[in-house]
């Protein structure tokens, strides 16, 4: 891929206040029509930014007292562009000081991912002119994860997934950002430890979630339902020793106790560790035969628990406290609402609580703000916009953040193994989420969109304003 692009060809900001649309530069006026300007919504009058009392609010988005909005990626020019975004969250994007900003940059679009399409690595300089700097390839990733791109905590190691050299396995590739070094450990990753100590991981080719697996390898236990070879793996990240810690197959027995379907695809999805790292969160799938549960379990893949039904995107709260939305019956309630809810790691996969009830999905963290006063997500394309937001849990008010459009293609991408039987077996696996992630201090908050025009790019937001004057009273 071409690397002559240090940096970006403009920079734009806009910031978007009541009834109006305030923009740095003239360039970005054609770029109004990203932007939905309606109705008013419910504003505390000494904040510096509009709150909502409700989620409902947030979707009407309009007359929104929103923060300025800065592309960091360099799109490049018509006929050569270039495509730079973080493809997910809930890992660490940002350095310990909030100066670098790892991405990952591709030359195409609107198209499924062949096992020779190549993707650029590196990051972003955010204090020089927001030059790219590239550090590595990677023939291993997808439109909705990318290549697990992360830093490892407690060091100067960046780390992402790649193909071998020979192409016959996933492996993972580590750059120390500091001297340079490099090596490749034997397992790609999906997620490492709290410490960095150790990675949480599976088989990329066994998935069938939408947009999720990686392309290029096959899975060697395709007929199986439940091998017992393989599973959720854990690896050292210094020697890059694994260990199989809990087997498709004795997670069978789990998941079915009375003997599992005589057809069908069982494999683990996303794995998660909570804040201290002695439990971890896997999510479990089997489509063809309508299995979708979340599990947790010991390190060393003992102690498993039930947590909930039908996971979507979870956050810890705490180490025994999950968030996650989806349709469940509150505490109290006669029937099943659409929300996120907060689960209680203790077996019985019942909500302990309904944070807010909420229509559409989306993909929520805790910001790492003392008190774990802030929740942030985001919602998928609703009628041609997507919304961000935090959520002030004090005081149960929504901060609008943005309300962009979405440019990305929603075709709908046949699915080779997801629900084969079911009439809706495709997804649009080529759409843009704005995944939002933050700095370690939790006062910046990067995105992808598409929202100019340009394909994927990356954005930053600073709420540091927000944060230093919360609301001091409910709506």
């Amino acid at each position: 891929m071409d690397d002559t692009h240090d940096g970006p060809i403009s920079r734009r900001a806009f910031l978007m206040t009541t009834g109006a649309l305030s923009l740095t530069a003239p360039k970005v006026a054609r770029s109004l029509s990203a932007i939905s300007l309606g109705a008013a919504i419910h504003a505390q009058d000494d904040l510096p930014y509009t709150t909502c009392t409700s989620f409902s609010q947030v979707l009407e988005g309009s007359n929104a007292r929103y923060l300025p909005i800065t592309r960091v990626s360099d799109p490049g020019f018509s006929g050569h562009r270039a495509y730079t975004g973080f493809f997910f969250y809930d890992v660490l994007q940002f350095d310990a000081t909030g100066r670098y900003l790892l991405g990952m940059r591709v030359c195409f679009q609107d198209r499924v991912v062949l096992p020779t399409d190549r993707a650029d690595i590196g990051f972003i300089d955010l204090k020089d002119g927001y030059k790219w700097t590239k550090i590595g390839e990677t023939t291993a990733w997808n439109w909705q994860q990318g290549a697990r791109l992360q830093w490892r905590p407690g060091s100067d190691e960046i780390v992402w997934n790649n193909r071998s050299e020979d192409g016959k396995k996933f492996v993972c590739s580590v750059y120390n950002f500091r001297t340079g070094k490099r090596r490749t450990l034997p397992r790609a990753i999906y997620q490492l430890s709290p410490d960095g100590a150790m990675a949480l991981t599976h088989d990329f080719q066994r998935m069938a979630h939408g947009g999720t697996p990686y392309v290029g390898i096959e899975d060697i236990y395709e007929d199986q339902y439940a091998p017992s070879e393989t599973g959720v793996w854990m690896m050292n990240m210094d020697t890059g020793e694994d260990k199989l810690i809990m087997s498709l197959a004795r997670m069978a027995e789990i998941a079915y106790p009375s003997g599992h379907p005589s057809s069908g695809h069982l494999y683990f999805f996303r794995e998660g560790w909570n804040p201290s790292g002695t439990r971890f969160i896997e999510f479990l799938k089997d489509p063809v035969n309508g299995l979708d549960k979340a599990y947790s379990m010991m390190p060393d893949g003992t102690e498993v628990r039930y947590l909930y039904n039908e996971p979507t995107h979870h956050s810890w709260e705490d180490d025994d406290h999950v968030l996650d939305w989806g349709r469940h019956t509150p505490p109290g309630g006669d029937s099943p609402l659409k929300g996120y809810f907060l689960f209680k790691d203790d077996g019985t996969g019942g909500a302990k609580k309904l944070v807010w009830e909420a229509e559409y999905n989306g993909h929520d963290s805790y910001l790492p703000h003392p008190g774990g006063d802030w929740i942030i997500s985001d919602t998928y394309n609703i009628n041609g916009f997507q919304c961000l937001f935090m959520y002030h849990r004090p005081t149960e008010l929504f901060v609008p953040l943005a309300r962009l459009r979405s440019t990305a293609s929603n075709e709908c991408i046949p699915l080779a193994k997801e629900k084969p039987s079911s009439s809706t077996d495709c997804d649009e696996i080529l759409r843009v989420d704005l995944h939002p992630r933050f700095s370690r201090n939790g006062r910046m908050v990067s995105i992808d969109s598409t929202y100019e025009g340009l394909g994927r790019q990356m954005y930053i937001i600073d709420i540091s304003r927000i944060l230093d004057n919360p609301p001091k009273r409910r709506a």
